[in-house]
């Protein structure tokens, strides 16, 4: 059963219904299909619907529960996609009426570090890509964006009238479901104008809902196309440790946050313009767009890649 297969299932439907309602990570909902699609093939589950109304007679959720976090335990998996994946599960259960009354503490760490990219390594990567995916790329960088959030942006999202553009990332598109600005250097203003320039070139009839990231015949692109072109593009320059590479396009966030706050800007800034939470800080920390605006462009000069 492959992961398309699980969405047949009304039980699994009912999961990613209340996934829809917490977030909008393309990364989250697939994660827990993953974890999903894991527990179905160890349990040798044929169908999931059947599966859970066994469970409810039987109310053995916990000790389902339970026993799957051994089995992935004992898979020498990295503790976060343990985590994740039995997250999964339980997710799945309450999504179905089915309540896990225990609690099995995972120790979390980190068992790769991704490198940051340096400046010389992006303008390579760059310089080495077609021009939708250098103003994709620019974009990400200048941004702070999640790949997900670039993925549903439109072109009316952005102001390019201004010299710094501003990025209007809408709250049901974020992940964490507020909406917030943030801007891009002029530097990647110049490529997104050209891709868009092309791509009007070619008989496409752009508009404000059109969208930003858009296949050969103008259509939305999908997230995993996205997502395999940035990494496609970042593997030519990685090195490869184990089973990862150390270079990925998800990167360029951290990269966003520490060109800035090495360039000065105050980290409750960047937070902002980035999308993080912190406590209090939607309540007590009222920026006006001036000035982000403001403390954006005093780091600008950090985020500029080719120039």
């Amino acid at each position: 059963m492959n992961i398309k297969d699980l969405e047949n299932f009304e039980s699994v439907r009912k999961m990613l219904g209340e996934l829809n309602l917490l977030t909008r990570s393309v990364n989250t909902k697939l994660t827990y299909l993953k974890g999903l699609k894991k527990f179905v093939e160890y349990k040798k589950i044929q169908n999931l619907d059947e599966f859970l109304n066994e469970v409810r007679e039987k109310q053995n959720q916990n000790e389902i529960y339970k026993e799957y976090a051994l089995y992935l335990a004992g898979l020498n998996l990295a503790p976060k996609s343990v985590a994740s994946w039995i997250s999964a599960l339980k997710k799945y259960f309450s999504a179905n009426g089915l309540k896990i009354d225990i609690d099995i503490p995972i120790k979390i760490f980190n068992v790769h570090e991704d490198t940051l990219p340096s400046r010389e390594e992006l303008k390579n990567i760059i310089n080495d890509s077609d021009l939708r995916l250098k103003a994709m790329i620019l974009l990400l960088a200048s941004s702070g964006m999640r790949v997900g959030e670039l993925h549903r942006l439109k072109i009316g999202d952005i102001d390019l009238s201004k010299e710094i553009p501003t990025v209007r990332i809408r709250g049901l598109e974020a992940k964490e479901r507020k909406s917030r600005i943030t801007f891009i250097t002029p530097e990647a203003k110049k490529f997104l104008i050209e891709y868009l320039e092309k791509r009007k070139s070619l008989g496409e009839e752009l508009n404000e809902n059109s969208p930003i990231t858009a296949n050969e015949r103008g259509a939305q692109m999908s997230y995993q196309n996205l997502e395999y072109l940035l990494e496609k593009a970042f593997k030519k320059y990685a090195k490869k440790i184990g089973k990862r590479y150390n270079l990925h396009a998800h990167a360029l966030r951290k990269w966003f946050k520490t060109q800035l706050i090495s360039a000065g800007v105050p980290a409750p800034i960047v937070d902002r313009l980035m999308g993080h939470q912190r406590y209090l800080a939607r309540e007590y920390e009222l920026y006006t767009e001036d000035q982000l605006r403001d403390w954006y462009s005093k780091g600008m000069k950090a985020l500029f890649i080719l120039e």
